[in-house]
C-alpha cells in the first residue's frame, strides 16, 4: 500500500531524523559529566518523539482505504446491470442484482423516480405515478398480452400451439438464436418481449451471457417469468437475471450500450415496429447484435416454394382481417426495416410461415 503521510506526521519525522544525527555525533568529542546527562536527556526526548511519531503514522495507515487485490472478482464489472431513465436517456442506474424491497430510482434531471421492487424494474415511461386522465390506447396484441389468464396458459398449451406455423419448439428456437447470438458471449443479454420468460431461462442456464435481462411490457408476464426463475432456479443460478418492464418503443438503455437483443415471436405485437426497431438500433453497441423470431404472411409457404415471394404477394391481402391484433410479415419488410434503422448483414432461416432473422450495427 502506498502510504503518504500528512504535514505533522512530517514534520515529526524531521524533527526526529536531525536529532538522531546530533546524538550519533557526540560520542566522539569530549564530554563532561553533565554533558553526558544532557545528551541522556536528549535521547530521552529524541525517543519519545520518535515514538509519538510512529504513532501517529500507524493512525494515518489505519485510515487509509484498502486498494483491491488480485482475488476481487473481475466479473462482478460485466455482470452489472446498466439501465437509463426512459425519459432523458442521459441517468443511468448500475445493478448487481434484483432489490429485495421496495425502492426507487431518482433521475434528478427529469425529477422522476421509477419504481423497482423484488417483483421488477419498471422503466416505464408511467412508472411511479398515476396519471389523473391521460390513458394510453394500446395496440390490441400487446393488450391482450397482459392478461392474467394469457400469461397463466402461455407455456401451458399457448406457445405450443405455434406448430401449426412451422415455429420448431423452444429448444430448437434456443439453438438457432443462440448461433446467431455467439458474437455476444461473454456479455449481457437483453430479451426483449421475454413473455413468461422461456428464453429468457435458457440464455440464462446456457452459461454463455454474463447477464440476462428479461424485458417485457406485461407486469403479469413479468410476474409469471419470476415465478417460473424461482421455480427452477434460475434465479439463484450462476448467470444473474434481472426483470424490467419496458417499453420497446422507448427503452430504457444508454446509446450503445447494450451487446445483444433477442425477440422471440414478439415483433408481430409491438404496435410500432419501426420506431421499436429504431430503439434497438440505438441501444446496441458497435457490432452488436439483433436476433428475432415471428410469423410471416400466409402466401410465405408458395413463395418460398417458388423461390420467389414478389409473385404471391397479392395473396397477402388475406391476412388483413387479423391485422388490427397482429401483423404478418413479408421477409423482405423485415429486411426494410433493419436497412431503414441502420442494421446490416441481415440474415433469417424460415420453415412454412416461421422465420427467424438477425442484423448487426456496424462495427
Amino acid at each position: 500500500m502506498l502510504l503518504s503521510m500528512n504535514a505533522p506526521a512530517k514534520a515529526c519525522m524531521t524533527n526526529v531524523s536531525s536529532r538522531s544525527t546530533l546524538c550519533a555525533g557526540l560520542p566522539n568529542m569530549p564530554m563532561t559529566r553533565c554533558d553526558v546527562r544532557s545528551v541522556k536527556r536528549l535521547q530521552r526526548v529524541v525517543a519519545r518523539q520518535a515514538s509519538s511519531a510512529a504513532k501517529f503514522t500507524t493512525v494515518t495507515i489505519d485510515v487509509e482505504p484498502e486498494q483491491p487485490t488480485s482475488t476481487s472478482r473481475p466479473a462482478d464489472a460485466r455482470s452489472t446491470f446498466q439501465f437509463a431513465c426512459p425519459i432523458c436517456h442521459t441517468t443511468t442506474f448500475n445493478i448487481q442484482s434484483m432489490p429485495t424491497r421496495s425502492e426507487g430510482l431518482c433521475c434528478r434531471r427529469c425529477s422522476r423516480t421509477f419504481q423497482a421492487d423484488g417483483e421488477y424494474l419498471d422503466l416505464t415511461l408511467n412508472s411511479g405515478i398515476k396519471p389523473k386522465v391521460y390513458n394510453r390506447r394500446e395496440w390490441g396484441g400487446t393488450e391482450l398480452f397482459r392478461s392474467p389468464l394469457v400469461s397463466f396458459v402461455y407455456e401451458r398449451g399457448w406457445r405450443q400451439g405455434f406448430s401449426w406455423a412451422g415455429f420448431p419448439g423452444v429448444d430448437k428456437e434456443t439453438d438457432m438464436a443462440m448461433e446467431y447470438l455467439a458474437p455476444a458471449y461473454g456479455s449481457v443479454v437483453v430479451d426483449m418481449s421475454c413473455g413468461s420468460g422461456l428464453f429468457s431461462r435458457r440464455f440464462a442456464k446456457s452459461g454463455k451471457f454474463s447477464g440476462v435481462v428479461a424485458a417485457d411490457f406485461s407486469e403479469s408476464m413479468l410476474q409469471q417469468a419470476k415465478a417460473y426463475f424461482e421455480q427452477d432456479g434460475t434465479m439463484s443460478g450462476s448467470t444473474p437475471i434481472t426483470l424490467l418492464r419496458a417499453d420497446v418503443g422507448r427503452l430504457p438503455f444508454a446509446t450503445g450500450s447494450v451487446q445483444a437483443i433477442h425477440a422471440g415471436a414478439a415483433i408481430h405485437c409491438w404496435p410500432n415496429p419501426q420506431a421499436a426497431m429504431a430503439e434497438i438500433s440505438r441501444v446496441l453497441a458497435p457490432g452488436g447484435v439483433f436476433v428475432a423470431s415471428t410469423f410471416l404472411v400466409s402466401s410465405a409457404p408458395l413463395g418460398q416454394a417458388l423461390g420467389n415471394d414478389d409473385l404471391v404477394r397479392p395473396l397477402n391481402q388475406l391476412d388483413m382481417p387479423v391485422r388490427n391484433q397482429y401483423k404478418w410479415w413479408e421477409e423482405d419488410e423485415l429486411r426494410d426495416l433493419c436497412t431503414a434503422v441502420g442494421l446490416q448483414a441481415f440474415d433469417r432461416q424460415r420453415s412454412w410461415r416461421f422465420i427467424m432473422f438477425t442484423a448487426r450495427k456496424p462495427k
